[in-house]
């Protein structure tokens, strides 16, 4: 069995982080929101590929975090959820309460993808 890469999950998490400010300007906003919607996506796809190897074969974003749960990989699947939410949101950026209630998850997802990300390091 080959071991799951998670490079691309670390650099786009890195990228998130190395970005992030706790009072951007609208233009800074706009790229951490970008940077959230791939840093998003990278989390469920790297986790169906880990959750497969660990023979568990899963097929949406909510599914997907719902086992996560199931095995105690994560601690809120209803967060995760609103994270998959909100990155479903940000083609809705140009309307100013969006890209404010995306804004305002970013930091705490922050922390809550490095913790995934450590344990996905241990089940791959």
């Amino acid at each position: 069995m080959s071991e799951i890469s998670l490079s691309r999950l670390e650099m786009a998490l890195d990228s998130l982080k190395r970005g992030f400010k706790e009072n951007p300007s609208e233009l800074e906003r706009d790229g951490l929101i970008q940077r959230f919607e791939y840093s998003v996506e990278l989390c469920w796809k790297t986790s169906k590929k880990v959750l497969f190897v660990n023979g568990i074969d899963s097929d949406t974003p909510k599914n997907i975090i719902r086992e996560l749960a199931q095995l105690g990989w994560i601690e809120n699947p209803e967060v995760w959820i609103d994270y998959v939410n909100k990155r479903n949101e940000t083609s809705h950026i140009y309307i100013e309460e969006v890209a404010q209630r995306i804004f305002a998850v970013i930091k705490p997802f922050i922390a809550d993808a490095d913790k995934l990300l450590k344990t996905l390091e241990g089940k791959r």
